[in-house]
């Protein structure tokens, strides 16, 4: 099984380990907006001063541990669900050894909703932010 998605390196920092030298569980959520940022700068890229995107939900389920050997982690992102407003986008993170179709370590999901900054408000996604997030769809 080949793994579809965008992949992008995230190194962990000193400070992302706890005192059992694992992957802090609630750094994982900073792992994944560090991933997402290259994922989404194409479609999100010029609005950033117009368009915001908040976190409506995230869920995590771990796997296997993470150390700061396995750094940098490749996080493989992709589409799941596109609507009007709103995307989610799921996740598989790996050591930086660890062959693409290994089992993950930690599997994640988060959906997105675009808001307008300025007036605070939902905002529709654009046809080209649609069709690049369906682009990456599995």
């Amino acid at each position: 099984m080949t793994v579809q998605g965008f992949t992008a390196p995230v190194h962990v920092r000193w400070s992302d380990i706890d005192m059992y030298q694992h992957i802090n569980h609630a750094t994982m959520v900073t792992i994944l907006e560090e991933a997402r940022i290259p994922f989404l700068r194409e479609p999100f890229g010029e609005e950033i001063t117009t368009i915001g995107l908040l976190i409506a939900e995230v869920q995590i389920s771990y796997k296997a541990q993470l150390r700061l050997i396995d750094s940098p982690l490749q996080v493989t992102m992709w589409s799941k669900r596109v609507r009007a407003v709103d995307f989610t986008i799921g996740y598989e993170v790996r050591s930086v050894g660890a062959p693409p179709e290994s089992r993950p370590a930690v599997v994640a999901e988060t959906q997105l909703a675009a808001v307008h900054i300025e007036e605070q408000r939902l905002q529709r996604l654009s046809a080209k932010q649609r069709e690049y997030l369906q682009h990456w769809a599995r």
